[in-house]
């Protein structure tokens, strides 16, 4: 598998900033290796469901749906593949059960247009329900904005993605944003609490043990 550094992502995916990435996929029984791309020649090209997405997303008839559709969705139209892709986990990590539940909530530091976030989102509810089973993964500023606004909870510090994702790995419940950690959480299908963003819900699964959440009256589960 090659990642290419392209500029049209949030993040140009050059070595340095792989953080684990390339760990994480290393892991998977179906990938002998992850390389960076160097023009070579390959068999597929996972970047092209962008330009049927796009192509939905600036049509005002389509934009709306276009928004609300998954993104593996978008991958396996491209592709030919089966939406029952999804029906099973297609991760496999060794897991450090560090706790029974992972907050995790990206945004702090980033441009506006990049925070994935609802305030209908029921955040203080949550921690108090889960907190005394929890910690917080991600930036020591993602954290600090967390516990400011909730409530002081456990920040377990990983030194990459590859770290995090063994810890989502071994947890029983994840909670947080649209973000790489709730797509491993996903991947590992783990029970997850998402925090849906209105601005383009492509992360929202359908399967039992997974919660989109819209609203902030909604019932949260026990562990």
């Amino acid at each position: 598998m090659y990642l290419e550094a392209a500029t049209y992502t949030r993040e140009k995916l050059t070595p340095d900033k792989w953080c684990g990435l390339d760990l994480i996929l290393k892991a998977q029984p179906y990938i002998t290796d992850v390389l960076e791309w160097k023009r070579e020649g390959t068999n597929y090209c996972l970047n092209d469901f962008r330009a049927h997405m796009f192509h939905a997303l600036r049509k005002p008839h389509t934009a709306q749906a276009a928004k609300e559709k998954h993104l593996t969705h978008w991958m396996a139209d491209a592709h030919g593949v089966p939406y029952s892709c999804m029906d099973e986990p297609w991760l496999t990590l060794d897991p450090n059960p560090v706790a029974k539940v992972i907050f995790s909530r990206s945004g702090p530091g980033r441009p506006a247009h990049n925070v994935y976030q609802s305030l209908a989102f029921p955040w203080h509810r949550a921690w108090e329900k889960y907190r005394k089973d929890a910690v917080f993964i991600g930036t020591d500023l993602e954290w600090e904005v967390f516990c400011a606004a909730q409530g002081n909870v456990t920040h377990y510090k990983t030194n990459d993605l590859f770290e995090a994702a063994r810890v989502i790995a071994g947890c029983e419940l994840f909670v947080g944003n649209q973000s790489a950690p709730h797509v491993i959480a996903q991947g590992c299908f783990k029970r997850v609490i998402l925090e849906v963003w209105e601005g383009g819900a492509n992360s929202s699964c359908t399967r039992p043990g997974v919660l989109n959440v819209r609203s902030h009256n909604v019932e949260l589960p026990d562990l």
